[in-house]
């Protein structure tokens, strides 16, 4: 049998103004794809731009809009909206708005992937996401590189 997930269920982990629910986890894929539910706060950074040399990722926003920077192309996705990130290409998101955005976000492969959001989580709380060197050790080890440094991991900008 496949997996279930009911509303509400599903493990997750907050990174400051983002909850992350794990939708379908790698282990649970053989590490084809991780599927994950995304609440932003409002005026929450995301992501700052960065590419993967091998994940491709995808959006699908659900409420609220979602700021998206692609191959340095601004826009602003709204419900029912949907993008496919191929690897090489540089992006950035974020909730530049007064309501919360919630959207599906998924890899492939994925990569592990939850231990770059539980990396992330665990800097965040201890206060550490200003750390630059173990910011990138951390993007680094779960295929992300960072692109033009990290003020839009910590700020919208």
């Amino acid at each position: 049998m496949g997996q279930i997930l009911r509303a509400g269920e599903g493990a997750h982990v907050r990174i400051n103004g983002m909850e992350i629910t794990y939708l379908a986890r790698s282990a649970s894929t053989h590490d084809a794809m991780g599927i994950y539910g995304v609440i932003l706060a409002p005026r929450s950074p995301g992501a700052g731009l960065h590419r993967h040399a091998r994940l491709t990722e995808t959006f699908e926003v659900h409420e609220g809009t979602l700021a998206m920077r692609i191959e340095g192309r601004d826009l602003d996705l709204g419900p029912g909206d949907f993008v496919l990130i191929p690897p090489g290409q540089p992006h950035a998101f974020a909730n530049r708005g007064t309501v919360p955005v919630r959207f599906t976000l998924s890899f492939t492969p994925a990569l592990e992937r939850e231990g770059f959001f539980e990396g992330l989580a665990k800097l965040a709380a201890e206060n550490r996401l200003s750390d630059d060197a173990a910011l990138e050790r951390l993007m680094r080890h779960y295929d992300q590189e960072p692109l033009e440094g990290f003020g839009g991991w910590r700020e919208v900008e």
